[in-house]
């Protein structure tokens, strides 16, 4: 990859002379930038832009470290096939025209892979925007000239962008408003070879790197893509485009149908320890802002709010209960020491309103911000700072050299919403991005930044969790048996004795095709029971009124068997069950995803899952620590922590059901859906009371 980023020597192939067009801003764009050899390709041009012009790759002389292609799509396949001739290692291809236009792209990216595999040259894009470099300088891009006239501001932050105009997009944001420094952008367009794995990977040991940003509109390889973020040392922020889409129409189980077309997603990010973006200047205050704070500070998110408006400090303090944070409560000496600089008459509260301060020292040379600053900073209660300011107020001026050496001896965020004038906000956030402070405009935006940064979560290496096949013995020969040779749902029976091999509790339950078995069944379990009539091919048996609860007595069951029975034409068979008392109802599943492989889900349970959705996902294998991260998600974890008097789940021994699902997947990738609603929260523990398994 080194070669695309570093290069020496750079062709153009597809490079013009006319000013209006792409060829010709990417040859400018090296020019300007690239102190390296430069070689226009164009059999059309003897010179170009004062350089010579060559009429095909193979007649530059010398080596040539990367290339740039921007030609008509159909003659890429050539064009690459002629880099790889003359061992140019790797080549970004700005063209469009190919899978994003339909059949006949396709057909034309395809070839570009076979070239590939024989040759094993790198391509980058196609249908992309290439590479730029803040630090470097370079703009190995056909964006105007005139866009970044005012020079690319170096900085830690590089982004992976799969859209080649949005890309563009951001770096013209970027520029204008001088807000955020960058080290990298990368177009990734469709992604043929060079993907954001790839990437992710280069920018980990980049030391210019301190934060990684990407927008997705697809994930090539999820559990690459997880292991990597999990192994990531820098924070990872991600917005992924193209979540509304809704799941499967026809998905035949609560699992598919609650996955949804983001869930496994966003399940995903949030297990790898990554931040995730919903708007793209968002994304990029996240990573400007990680930038500068890379890691979780101490303490608990107990945030001091200074400031010289009383509206502010309420409003900052209800963002801060949005975001998740808490205001700090103050030790004795910050108190002792705000009191010296506040009126008599006033109390000392968090958030911390200095203006009535400010008035009455008016003239006597105390500077109030200042004082209160070092007294909020030097409480071993307080974990982060919001200032609230007004730009072009005298009275009260934010030295950011100072606000970043405080910030960085006392290891404690601060966070500046300054709004007013604006030449003078302009001039401020110059100033606090040359200085690494991270300033807003939004109050908001400001808390939601520093929630960010305080809620960092834990990287893990994804690649530490190992699935053992053990439990397979444990597993009935007949039962492997129509595993491997059965297509679609299970019955209810058969699905619980394979989670019941992998340690899953499942509610005591017996068969019976006549009365006769029916009426023995009964005896052994003893009343209440719930009885269900099993139809081959049957998932939703609820809403073909084969269940039946509440059997109390052998009339009861005789009754409902012959009723049951009668519904499936003598058909199937009736599964009885030993009744579950308990108030919470949990649905657990487990999902095969194209991308990330198996994923383990926990939702609301019962016939309310879908009206609810309260689902989250987690990527298998899991660790224990994964399956405590999946409940806490889960927004309806009170249902787990005894909710109106029933009974709290014992988390440890849940997370091995958790676990376990993750663990079924892998052993049997035929698996294609578990479905297990409800798992009934009892006295006794979690109990799955009707499951179904979906083969291939």
């Amino acid at each position: 990859m080194e070669f695309f980023f570093s290069p020496k020597s750079v062709a153009v192939i597809g490079a013009s002379s006319n000013p209006f067009k792409g060829g010709n801003f990417i040859l400018k764009n090296l020019i300007n930038t690239f102190k390296g050899n430069i070689y226009p390709v164009n059999p059309k041009y003897k010179t170009m832009e004062g350089l010579p012009c060559y009429p095909s790759t193979q007649e530059i002389p010398g080596s040539v470290d990367a290339a740039i292609i921007f030609v008509p799509a159909r003659e890429v396949p050539r064009a690459v096939s002629d880099c790889a001739a003359k061992n140019i290692p790797g080549v970004i291809i700005e063209s469009a025209g190919f899978a994003e236009i339909g059949a006949e792209g396709v057909e034309l990216q395809n070839k570009l892979l076979e070239i590939k595999q024989k040759t094993g040259i790198r391509l980058w894009g196609p249908n992309c925007m290439g590479l730029v470099d803040g630090v470097k300088g370079h703009v190995f891009s056909f964006m105007a000239p005139e866009a970044i006239k005012d020079g690319l501001i170096p900085g830690h932050v590089s982004l992976i962008v799969q859209s080649g105009m949005l890309s563009g997009g951001f770096l013209m944001d970027i520029v204008s408003n001088r807000i955020t420094g960058i080290n990298k952008v990368c177009s990734v367009g469709n992604k043929i070879d060079v993907d954001e794995c790839d990437l992710i990977e280069y920018m980990e040991q980049d030391a210019q790197t301190k934060v990684i940003g990407l927008y997705l509109e697809s994930i090539v390889d999820g559990r690459r893509f997880v292991g990597l973020c999990r192994k990531s040392s820098k924070p990872i922020v991600v917005l992924k485009g193209g979540k509304s889409a809704s799941g499967a129409q026809a998905a035949i189980s609560h699992t598919a149908a609650l996955a949804g077309n983001n869930r496994i997603i966003e399940g995903a990010l949030s297990q790898a320890g990554v931040t995730e973006a919903h708007d793209f200047k968002q994304m990029v205050d996240l990573c400007r802002c990680l930038a500068v704070h890379p890691r979780r500070p101490d303490g608990h998110g107990q945030v001091a709010i200074l400031t010289s408006s009383g509206g502010a400090g309420i409003m900052a303090t209800d963002f801060v209960e949005q975001y998740k944070l808490s205001l700090a409560k103050f030790g004795p000496s910050t108190i002792k020491s705000l009191e010296k600089i506040f009126p008599n008459w006033m109390p000392v509260n968090n958030p911390v309103d200095i203006w009535p301060a400010i008035e009455a020292s008016m003239g006597k040379g105390i500077d109030v911000y200042k004082n209160a600053l070092n007294a909020l900073l030097s409480d071993t209660g307080v974990d982060a700072i919001l200032l609230c300011g007004f730009a072009g107020n005298a009275t009260v001026l934010f030295d950011m050299a100072e606000i970043a050496k405080k910030s960085s001896i006392s290891g404690k965020p601060i966070f500046i919403w300054l709004f007013g004038l604006r030449d003078a906000a302009f001039e401020a956030q110059t100033q606090a991005r040359e200085h690494g402070v991270p300033l807003f405009q939004e109050l908001e935006r400001a808390v939601e930044c520093l929630s960010a940064v305080i809620h960092q979560k834990e990287r893990y290496e994804f690649s530490a969790v190992k699935v053992e096949a053990a439990s397979r013995e444990m597993v009935p020969d007949d039962t492997l048996k129509v595993i491997k040779t059965a297509h679609g749902p299970l019955d209810e029976h058969t699905s619980k004795k394979i989670l019941q091999a992998y340690g899953i509790p499942v509610v005591e339950e017996k068969t019976a095709k006549t009365l006769e078995e029916c009426m023995l069944a009964a005896h052994k379990l003893g009343y209440p029971l719930v009885m269900k009539g099993i139809l081959t091919g049957t998932v939703h048996k609820t809403e073909k009124g084969l269940v039946r609860l509440n059997i109390t007595d052998n009339n009861v069951a005789e009754i409902t068997f012959t009723h049951l029975m009668s519904l499936m034409n003598q058909n199937g068979f009736v599964l009885l069950q030993k009744q579950i008392e308990g108030k919470a109802e949990i649905i657990l599943g487990m999902l095969q995803d194209p991308h990330f492989g198996p994923a383990v889900m926990m939702g609301v349970g019962g016939f309310m899952a879908e009206i609810f959705s309260q689902s989250v996902f987690a990527v298998a294998p899991m660790t224990k620590a994964d399956a405590l991260h999946l409940m806490e998600r889960f927004p309806a974890k009170k249902l787990l922590e005894g909710f109106r008097n029933s009974p709290p789940v014992d988390k440890d021994k849940f997370s091995e059901f958790l676990i376990a699902l993750g663990t079924i997947g892998f052993s049997h990738p035929q698996i294609k859906e578990i479905d297990i609603n409800p798992v009934i929260i009892s006295s006794s523990g979690p109990c799955a009371v009707d499951a179904t398994i979906i083969l291939d």
